[in-house]
């Protein structure tokens, strides 16, 4: 009598039969996880995570959850990918915000932060901008004395033999 669980369509060698991309997404996974946890036991032990402050807590299980989303959506991207790159790229926009938006929920101090240094960024454009203003503003025979003896200098440097 023969067994109905039992497939004709096996391998000789079952052993073998996660070859290809399962082999590389399991890589991916492990060294993932293996990157994760000596990262933390690096950044616990240089003292960059203080986990007797509740706030470090919070945000090492922040990024740990979005890290898992992240890692758990991307076989499902892989395997949209291969059906439709639309389709892929609506389900990884999607995935990007809703991930982005538990993580800004989670720590808005943090994104606050982030806000105040681009506002200190653009006054400093805005400085540079003014600096750019005033070599614009001077004449052309001092830009054109500034030029020749940048151009001496570099014709100085490419003709001195290298050692």
């Amino acid at each position: 009598m023969r067994n109905p669980w039992v497939h004709d369509d096996v391998p000789d060698d079952p052993g073998r039969g996660y070859d290809g991309p399962v082999r590389l997404l399991a890589a991916f996974m492990w060294g993932s996880l293996a990157l994760l946890v000596g990262g933390f036991v690096l950044l616990s032990g240089a003292g960059v995570v203080d986990l007797a402050d509740g706030g470090s807590l919070g945000e090492v299980v922040t990024g740990v959850v979005a890290a898992l989303a992240v890692a758990l959506a991307l076989p499902v991207l892989l395997k949209l990918l291969a059906i439709s790159r639309a389709l892929a790229a609506l389900a990884f926009l999607v995935t990007g915000a809703s991930v982005g938006r538990f993580v800004i929920a989670r720590e808005p101090e943090r994104f606050r932060a982030l806000l105040d240094a681009r506002d200190g960024l653009a006054e400093n454009a805005g400085a540079l901008g003014d600096l750019f203003d005033v070599v614009d503003s001077l004449s052309p025979a001092m830009t054109d004395g500034a030029t020749a003896v940048v151009d001496g200098a570099i014709a100085a440097v490419i003709a001195f033999p290298a050692a």
